[in-house]
């Protein structure tokens, strides 16, 4: 239906009926159009389509012919604007290179670039594959022609199996060089495409990682009728022979072909497992100075080279070996790679003597891939998988050698001097104007016997001066330690023995005053005594009668205070330790037919030091005293007990009370003050308190915490 169509005026009754008709067809056209406009259909609108956007799952109807199928289902198709995929089941079996199909589906983002999920495909007709577009190796490396049919001329380098019914060819794309992997086994003749000029028809494709970048390229051929030989490899047995020493230098008179092999003869320094082989040239050559002034003198000397066998082969030191190989710079200097040998090896003929040399002649560069010898300390040794890494210092300098396995022998010390031999590898350059050279160098071991030890370590290792240090620092701190605890332990005796003699002199001194006592004061008042008792016989007024009875009986209670004060002079304070004892033995000797004393302990009681108990003891006799000389008291009770995490003794008589100001000291009265000392030596609280209906009480706290 067309738009003029749609747009013809209605006419009649049916006019409103008729423009709402043409609106929805206006509607339904407009629609068709926007859905035949988002339909993907050529490679180039597809490879163009983001990641992000093919997620959309955009429709697309593509018509494109078959240039590479996968096993697997993923078929490679190509038209006019470039080259994409489609993945479908059914594929699998029924397509064949040059089929033009078309492919209904949805975009699918890929890991490199957008493909299609197919929904169904129509083979419209079988014709020759898509034609292939040349290309480079910038060409393969930017993704440029991306699974897209891509025609490349290169040298053959190897041809190899590396799985079942796939082969892999490197190609020499110039300076570069590129894998073409072929989904058929090893041809006939595999080493006639070794070096040969060859033009392959291939898919483009390449090694993808997560973040959708090409790591690198690589080509894909269905069968070896895609690899054609322009120019057959020359035969290597013609090749002229060069020595190592000329390889890739510039001479005019001997231009070399690009990218084709040479081949040299030298003598074998070292061969390892990998195909590494380095080889030192048989005639020596004199180095060429870089200007008729230069003041620089080197020693004439073969030079070495480096080879890598495309097949490892057993081979010997001191063997003479044929070799041909590929030209390639290779660090430092020119190296052989994918090398044949192009005559079998010869028996050993001569020993493949080391140079003698230091690391600032390594270091000069002349000696790359040479078999050299050198002393270095040992300053670290680690397990790699390959076998061991040295970490080395010779004459300041640092140095870095591998070395294979060790079997049977005693660890590597750090500290130790070496005595190495192996080949000379610069591992990095610098530039100076015009001029490379050598930053840092390594050594690559043969075996064991290219390691000899000349020095063992000194036993004054870092960590055992660390250890040693260590060590004293701990007798240090264990002597200021045990000194510490000397000394405590000292002054401890020291106290112990002050206080001891300190004892011995109050117990001593106690004992004197106790003797002038019972020499002097008790034995006049025995005397005094008698004469009483002999006055009161005689015939007397009655008056003076009783005044001398009274005086007797003062005179009595005098002697028994003073006999008691020569006991408790005589008794040793460090002794008493048994408080309730101690009071009970002061209330049997102080009650009397006028005075009952009770003493009224519960239990249980804290253990307590002797001092502290004679404080309490001497602080209880004090106040029985003064009850006896000021109270005129029937009863005292003395008690002791815990209260409250205290200790309470409390001293409690019936008499007439007492006066706050008198128990703070008077002339000639000394009582109440003592009983303050004492509580106060102890770190315990005293008060005198008046209890009703009539009496006194001596309260005593001491905290137990003080005890």
């Amino acid at each position: 239906m067309s738009l003029g169509l749609l747009f013809r005026p209605a006419r009649g009754p049916l006019v409103g009926m008729n423009l709402w008709r043409q609106i929805v067809c206006i509607f339904w056209a407009l629609t068709l159009l926007s859905q035949a406009a988002d339909v993907l259909t050529k490679a180039s609108e597809l490879r163009a389509l983001p990641a992000d956007q093919a997620l959309e799952a955009v429709p697309v109807e593509l018509q494109a012919v078959v240039g590479f199928i996968e096993p697997g289902g993923t078929v490679f198709v190509q038209d006019e604007t470039g080259g994409t995929y489609f993945r479908s089941k059914a594929s699998e079996g029924h397509l064949r290179v040059g089929d033009r199909v078309l492919i209904k589906g949805v975009s699918v983002p890929g890991l490199y670039l957008t493909g299609v999920e197919a929904k169904s495909y129509e083979v419209l007709g079988h014709g020759a594959a898509p034609v292939p577009m040349p290309a480079d190796y910038e060409d393969l490396a930017t993704g440029r022609y991306h699974y897209q049919k891509v025609l490349v001329e290169g040298i053959g380098r190897r041809v190899f199996l590396p799985e079942e019914n796939r082969a892999v060819l490197h190609l020499a794309l110039g300076s570069r060089v590129i894998e073409v992997r072929v989904d058929a086994p090893l041809p006939d003749a595999p080493e006639t495409w070794v070096d040969a000029q060859l033009q392959v028809t291939a898919l483009a494709a390449g090694g993808i990682n997560d973040r959708r970048q090409l790591v690198f390229p690589y080509l894909r051929v269905s069968d070896w009728d895609e690899v054609r030989v322009l120019t057959p490899a020359p035969d290597v047995a013609k090749l002229e022979t060069i020595s190592a020493a000329r390889l890739l230098r510039f001479d005019p008179t001997r231009p070399q072909e690009l990218g084709h092999r040479v081949r040299t003869v030298g003598t074998v320094l070292a061969a390892f497992p990998d195909g590494h082989v380095f080889i030192r040239d048989l005639e020596d050559e004199a180095p060429v100075p870089s200007s008729p002034n230069s003041k620089e003198v080197k020693p004439k000397r073969p030079a070495a080279l480096a080879v890598r066998l495309a097949q490892s082969r057993h081979l010997l030191p001191g063997q003479v070996v044929d070799v041909a190989g590929f030209p390639n710079m290779e660090g430092f200097s020119a190296s052989l790679v994918d090398a044949v040998l192009v005559n079998e090896a010869q028996p050993v003929e001569v020993t493949a003597e080391p140079v003698q040399v230091t690391l600032k002649q390594i270091l000069d560069g002349t000696l790359d891939a040479d078999l050299v010898s050198l002393d270095a300390e040992l300053v670290d040794a680690y397990r790699t998988g390959s076998g061991w890494e040295l970490r080395l210092v010779s004459a300041a300098l640092p140095l870095r050698a591998v070395l294979p396995e060790i079997k049977d022998s005693e660890p590597l010390r750090p500290g130790s001097l070496l005595h190495l031999t192996g080949i000379c590898r610069v591992e990095s350059s610098t530039d100076s104007g015009f001029r490379s050279r050598p930053e840092r160098a390594m050594l690559l071991l043969r075996g064991e016997k290219d390691l000899q030890v000349l020095r063992a370590p000194s036993w004054w290792t870092v960590e055992r001066l660390v250890g040693v240090i260590g060590l004293l620092g701990v007798l240090v701190v264990v002597g200021l330690l045990w000194i510490s605890l000397l000394r405590r332990q000292v002054a401890k005796q020291g106290d112990a023995l002050r206080r001891r003699i300190a004892h011995e002199a109050v117990l001593e001194e106690r004992q004197r005053i106790a003797r002038e006592f019972h020499d002097t004061l008790e034995q006049e008042l025995a005397g005094l005594s008698l004469r009483l008792d002999a006055a009161v016989t005689r015939p007397l007024e009655e008056k003076a009668k009783r005044l001398m009875e009274t005086s007797r009986h003062l005179v009595s209670r005098i002697q028994t205070e003073a006999r008691n004060l020569v006991a408790d002079l005589r008794a040793d304070p460090e002794n008493v330790t048994d408080l309730p004892a101690a009071l009970q033995e002061l209330a049997d000797r102080n009650m009397s037919e006028r005075l009952n004393i009770e003493v009224q302990v519960q239990l249980p009681l804290p253990a307590m030091p002797a001092h502290v108990a004679h404080h309490l003891r001497m602080i209880a006799q004090e106040a029985v005293t003064n009850v006896l000389k000021h109270a005129e008291a029937h009863a005292i009770v003395l008690a002791l007990h815990v209260q409250d995490n205290q200790l309470c003794l409390t001293i409690s008589d019936d008499g007439h009370g007492v006066e706050q100001t008198s128990t703070q000291g008077q002339a000639g009265h000394f009582g109440c003050m003592g009983i303050r000392e004492r509580s106060l030596k102890i770190g315990a609280a005293v008060e005198w308190l008046n209890v009703t209906p009539h009496g006194t009480q001596v309260r005593v706290t001491l905290p137990l915490a003080s005890l």
